[in-house]
């Protein structure tokens, strides 16, 4: 709609002001007629659109409507009328952007526009476009777009012309909601009229059939089982029938004409009585129908009970005198107080919402519990539908109704789902409708207890998931293994094979460092998964701090003269024992050492003290390095945590497990870790503690030294359904001096090993028809000595118990390395 106003002359500027004006002449005469109409909504939102394209003189408008993370074309004109009800989402598109700022936004060439949604633009031939959001109390309900097959269309005029037809569209949505509420309260209104001109007629017809009563009344009264007795104005008996008699032990003849007050009422009340009487004479009380009042009466005999008086003012014979009926509700007031007593207990039930509910299912007694849990108040609750506490899609399979039938059939219905609550959202709730029986059939009311189970439901999504994520660390860690094999056995193959090429060399190096480095992180996730299960588990002995210090040492060793670092024992020169899993603790420190380096610059020096700390010893690893802020320190322990984002520092990788695992193994061992730091370039200390262990007695220490290299030439069979891993083994067991053949499958192993009855088997566990714990089992049948050992992407405790129950002689983790196929080797040879 862009208009180019030239003029070279006075009179061509005269012309173009004058187009000018009845241009926006024109925009507004269309904008006061849109703004006095009083159409509906769906209606006005397609005039809107009608007449914005034709005045606007464009290819398409288009009012799109917002229903949660969504868009739909509620009204459109022009090429985009064909797409009335096409839904789009928000996300990725210009209304979705013009929704969030709440602000007109201005595309000049969907084709280059990285804001629009070019799938949409194309579908309704948008070239360019312009959109502004329609804000009704704050939040946008809409956006009002105009859409032009021609480039750059559109200018700044339009937005303020758009803004004034959403500010439109806006006070029609407000005035079509005032309209609703107008009409539901006439429709309230005419039903509480209707309601009071019954309750007239009733009331009308009450008052008649009273006088008929009391024409009647010396019959009636005297045959009645209700005490009923009448005083006249100075408080004296003219009636009383032979159930007062029966209630109060006094016979009619005894007690007319006599003072009502003094046969009915304890004498500490009668004083009161009597000016309450006055009173109520002098007030005009006396013209009240039916007044009920409860007070103390007294029998013949002089035992006190309590005592319900219904109070009427009836003219008989021209007198005024006034009708008593008298009630015994002991029994009532016993079963109040009892009634009153259960309503203290359940309204101070905080943790469950109890409600009654009547045969209907309408709520008829909130405790505070309803109010904690629903958020609704007893006065928004009570007299409302219990249906108001069910979802949408409850609603729509008339679940309220089931669960009234079924409590009514059963007696109780218990089941968890969701509910709502006042303010919309939605929680998991336990539930119990019980049905009350009633004098006759059917069901006189329920009672609903509900709890709050949201907590609960959470925590179990959360173990699920946790599970789950456990579930997937070990299947990654084992699918990644797979391939790490077959690539192990590579580089081994290529350090037997001896080459003086340095370059060559060189990536043979690489290939090693990089392929270590890769498994440890898929060690690292299966390490993972043991810590978050907790699944980790210790075989624990007297272990000497120093031979824990001296193994981890000498792992590190390697990756700190790579980058020139010093590793400097400090210790207390004691020898210092913890009741501990050796190989766990060592696990721990070399973590401790490895992330000391990591994080230190090259020809730096580490520090690793040990000492005796009271009943404890502490092993502290202190570094030259980055150091760790403040606000760091309190997460660095946490799994997969790490203090800077992946790729700010490209020398530093890791998944952020290592230290997880070294605080997991301290606890496991009845101890902690720490850090310490000054802050940033300040280095870091780490310290482990653990409690100390008396020494062990002296003996002979055994030999765990691996035996030697097999000497003798071995028949060895290679099963794996990954041809890769298996050639690439069969290679390698070739190169280190033996005869080595592959099978790829379970049945091909077993007939393989019937033809050639090898000396050792390297079996894989995981193949498909026939898993390695089925051939093995076949080959123990045959009764034929034969070392078995497993291969397996699969290494933690269990694994390994699991192989040897099955029969295996070794267990070997893919990848495999070069010493461990040697040990095993030598196993056969020694055999």
């Amino acid at each position: 709609m862009r208009t180019q106003y030239e003029a070279s002359t006075p009179e061509k500027k005269i012309k173009a002001e004058h187009k000018r004006v009845a241009h926006f002449q024109r925009w507004f005469a269309t904008f006061a007629s849109l703004a006095h109409s009083r159409l509906p909504l769906s209606a006005y939102l397609q005039k809107v659109t009608d007449t914005l394209r034709e005045v606007a003189g464009v290819d398409s408008s288009v009012v799109e409507w917002i229903e949660g993370d969504e868009l739909f074309y509620r009204a459109a004109s022009g090429a985009a009328a064909a797409h009335i009800g096409v839904r789009l989402p928000t996300a990725g598109s210009l209304s979705g952007l013009c929704i969030t700022r709440q602000q007109a936004l201005i595309c000049r060439n969907s084709a280059t526009d990285h804001r629009v949604d070019r799938a949409a633009c194309e579908a309704v031939g948008a070239i360019s476009m312009v959109v502004a959001p329609v804000i009704y109390e704050g939040r946008s309900v809409a956006v009002l777009k105009l859409i032009s097959g021609e480039l750059d269309h559109f200018g700044h005029a339009d937005i303020s012309i758009l803004d004034a037809f959403c500010a439109c569209i806006a006070e029609t949505i407000a005035r079509e909601e005032i309209a609703q509420e107008n009409r539901k309260l006439l429709k309230e209104n005419a039903s509480v009229a209707a309601d009071l001109t019954v309750e007239s007629s009733l009331r009308i017809e009450f008052e008649k059939k009273l006088a008929d009563a009391m024409r009647r009344r010396q019959t009636v009264l005297d045959n009645a089982h209700v005490a009923f007795v009448s005083m006249d104005e100075a408080g004296m008996i003219v009636d009383w029938n032979e159930a007062a008699g029966g209630l109060f032990g006094w016979k009619q003849h005894e007690v007319a004409g006599s003072e009502l007050a003094s046969f009915i009422v304890p004498e500490r009340f009668r004083d009161a009585h009597r000016t309450g009487l006055t009173r109520y004479l002098a007030t005009g009380e006396a013209r009240m129908i039916n007044k009920r009042v409860e007070l103390p009466a007294l029998r013949r005999d002089g035992s006190e009970f309590a005592a319900e008086l219904t109070i009427s003012e009836v003219w008989y014979e021209g007198q005024r005198q006034f009708a008593c009926f008298v009630h015994d509700i002991t029994d009532r007031r016993v079963a109040t107080e009892a009634n009153e007593r259960l309503r203290l207990l359940i309204n101070s039930v905080s943790d469950y919402a109890i409600c009654m509910l009547d045969q209907n299912g309408y709520v008829r007694s909130w405790n505070d519990g309803a109010r904690a849990i629903y958020g609704f108040t007893a006065q928004e609750a009570i007299g409302r539908h219990f249906a108001l506490f069910y979802t949408a899609d409850e609603h729509g399979r008339d679940r309220p109704a089931d669960d009234l039938a079924l409590a009514t059939k059963r007696g109780r219905v218990e089941h968890e789902d969701w509910h709502v609550r006042r303010d919309g959202s939605e929680f998991w709730a336990h539930v119990m409708l019980s049905a009350l029986p009633g004098n006759g059939d059917g069901a006189q009311g329920f009672v609903k207890i509900t709890r709050d189970m949201t907590a609960r439901r959470r925590l179990e999504e959360l173990e699920a998931s946790s599970r789950r994520m456990n579930e997937f660390l070990a299947l990654l860690g084992h699918e990644l293994r797979n391939p790490l094999a077959p690539i192990r056995n590579a580089v081994s193959i290529l350090k037997l094979k001896s080459s003086d090429d340095a370059d060559v060399i060189r990536s043979r190096q690489i290939v090693d460092r990089q392929l270590a480095h890769l498994t440890k992180l898929v060690d690292d996730l299966l390490e993972a998964g043991r810590v978050s299960s907790g699944k980790i588990r210790l075989t624990n002995a007297i272990v000497d701090i120093a031979d824990v210090v001296h193994l981890s040492v000498e792992a590190s060793q390697p990756l700190c003269d790579e980058r020139g670092q010093r590793i400097v024992v400090r210790d207390s020169g004691q020898p210092v024992h913890v009741n501990g899993d050796s190989t766990r603790l060592v696990q721990a420190l070399n973590n401790l050492l490895n992330n000391a380096s990591k994080f230190s610059p090259h020809n730096s020096t580490i520090t690793l003290e040990v000492g005796p700390r009271g009943g404890s010893v502490m092993v502290r690893v202190k570094d030259e390095g980055r150091g760790i802020s403040p606000e760091a320190l309190g997460i660095v322990f946490d799994l997969f945590v790490q203090e800077h984002p992946p790729g700010a520092h490209p020398d530093e990788g890791g998944l952020g497990i290592g230290l997880t695992l070294v605080r997991a193994i301290a606890e496991l061992h009845g101890g902690h870790v720490e850090a310490k730091s000054g802050g940033a370039d300040q280095g870091s200390a780490f310290s482990l503690w653990l409690p100390l262990a008396e020494p062990p007695m002296c003996g002979a220490a055994s030999d765990t030294t691996p035996g030697a290299a097999a000497t003798r030439q071995l028949d060895v069979l290679v099963v794996d359904d990954n041809r890769d891993s298996a050639d690439s083994m069969t290679l390698l067991v070739d190169m280190l001096g033996h005869h080595a053949r592959a099978a790829y499958d379970g049945p091909g192993a077993l007939d393989s090993f019937e033809a050639n009855r090898p000396q050792i088997v390297l079996l894989d566990l995981s193949m498909p028809g026939m898993t390695g714990f089925d051939v093995i089992r076949r080959m123990r049948d045959e009764g034929r000595r034969v070392i078995v050992a497993a291969m397996t992407g699969l290494g933690s405790d269990e694994d390994i118990a699991r192989t040897r129950a099955a029969g295996f002689d070794a267990h070997l983790v893919k990848p495999v390395d070069l010493p461990e196929l040697e040990r095993v080797l030598a196993l056969a040879g020694r055999a």
